[in-house]
């Protein structure tokens, strides 16, 4: 698990950041005449900063810094001296991408104490990303919560925030950081940029040992973007955590079956796990698309499996009506939950979800949990929401090794 969770954090912690030129707007620059009144530009450095000025719109960014440089030498410089040529200097070195220059001109002028409210905003911004770029997380981290100590962090800041705690490896408050970002993305109507965070949050919850917090992250990040990736993370993890509990892990393979999602080995696991609880035609299904995927072997052994899968299902087929006769019969319910296998086995959910319903009625099941996944599974097949939300929440009622996934099947379902 370890391994595997690595892999997430290194991915999840690709940087969000990159300088901009364009992010900064090109300062106007004062006339002459301008320039002669008291406080305000020396010709000669207003002369510099429109030559500087003008190199870096041709591109040319080196000979902007140079000129930029050669003008703050003529120190002391007024106060309108200082922040059109820093400003000018910070946007040159940007497009340079010269990020030392960039920081330590931010910090030229946010010691002057003379930037203040929005820009003030954005200076501290650009000095966090740049911090950031410059692998200076801890730097970053502290700007961050400075710019947060105004009360504007975006959702893109707490994002970036939180990298920079991952790379701290200060998990605990990167899972906190990264809540409040997907809470803040909800609320701009950006919940189409969480599951990125929420794969971060999957892997920071792991690395601080919250094992809760892990599994009903992963359950949130399966639900809002399902992959065969987190889904291998699914699989293995209740694999773990039920001990391969055959009625959980088929309920598994069923939501990855369901979302497309299954891959590699599993197509063989959800097989054999099907043909243990006597559903041919879903061990069929994969090992058909476990071989036409290449992830199982066209060996003798495998197409002997495959060709006893269908005899199976044809023998259900034949003895069909016996079984709902001799179960309808029987006062007890797993009579008629074996009889809604075989129906969901051939896919008629129609009949898969009566029968389970007369089986749940008349109780007495081995596995209440199993019959009630059954029964929702086939209502959301039959695109009856309502009534499978209520099959999945008696299910995780009746057994709770059964309850991650039941609540799961819940999320995903509607």
């Amino acid at each position: 698990m370890k391994a595997r969770t690595s892999m997430v954090r290194a991915g999840a912690v690709a940087a969000y950041l990159a300088l901009s030129a364009a992010g900064l707007a090109l300062l106007a620059l004062p006339g002459e005449s301008v320039a002669q009144t008291q406080g305000g530009w020396r010709k000669e450095l207003a002369d510099k900063a429109a030559a500087a000025q003008a190199a870096g719109q041709k591109g040319n960014y080196s000979e902007a810094i140079r000129l930029l440089k050669e003008a703050k030498a003529k120190a002391p410089l007024s106060p309108q001296e200082e922040q059109g040529i820093n400003e000018l200097l910070i946007w040159a070195a940007s497009g340079a991408k010269d990020h030392k220059l960039v920081l330590a001109t931010l910090d030229e002028r946010l010691a002057t104490g003379r930037v203040t409210g929005a820009d003030l905003t954005r200076k501290l911004r650009l000095k966090a990303t740049t911090q950031y770029t410059l692998k200076d997380y801890r730097g970053a981290a502290a700007t961050f919560e400075k710019l947060g100590a105004q009360g504007t962090l975006t959702a893109d800041d707490l994002t970036q925030l939180a990298s920079a705690q991952v790379a701290l490896k200060d998990f605990g408050k990167a899972s906190t950081t990264l809540e409040r970002a997907i809470a803040a993305n909800d609320k701009a109507g950006r919940s189409k940029q969480n599951p990125k965070l929420l794969e971060m949050l999957y892997a920071a919850y792991h690395e601080s040992n919250n094992e809760a917090k892990r599994m009903q992250t992963l359950h949130r990040w399966v639900a809002a973007a399902p992959s065969a990736s987190n889904f291998r993370y699914l699989a293995n993890s209740y694999e773990i955590a039920s001990n391969r509990d055959p009625v959980v892990m088929i309920n598994v393979y069923r939501l990855g079956a369901a979302k497309g999602i299954i891959s590699g080995e599993h197509y063989a696991k959800y097989a054999e796990t099907a043909l243990d609880l006597s559903s041919p035609g879903e061990a069929v299904a994969m090992l058909e698309k476990g071989m036409a995927a290449g992830a199982i072997k066209k060996d003798d052994r495998n197409n002997r499996l495959l060709q006893d899968a269908k005899g199976q299902m044809e023998r259900i087929k034949a003895t069909l009506p016996q079984q709902e006769a001799e179960a309808k019969a029987i006062q007890t319910g797993e009579p008629e939950a074996k009889l809604a296998t075989a129906y969901f086995t051939l896919k008629n959910y129609a009949k898969a979800s009566e029968a389970a319903q007369r089986a749940v009625t008349k109780g007495n099941l081995k596995r209440a949990d199993d019959v009630n996944m059954l029964l929702g599974i086939s209502l959301a097949n039959a695109r009856k929401t309502a009534e499978a939300k209520k099959a999945f929440t008696a299910a995780a009622a009746a057994n709770d090794k059964t309850r991650g996934v039941a609540d799961l099947w819940t999320s995903v379902t509607g």
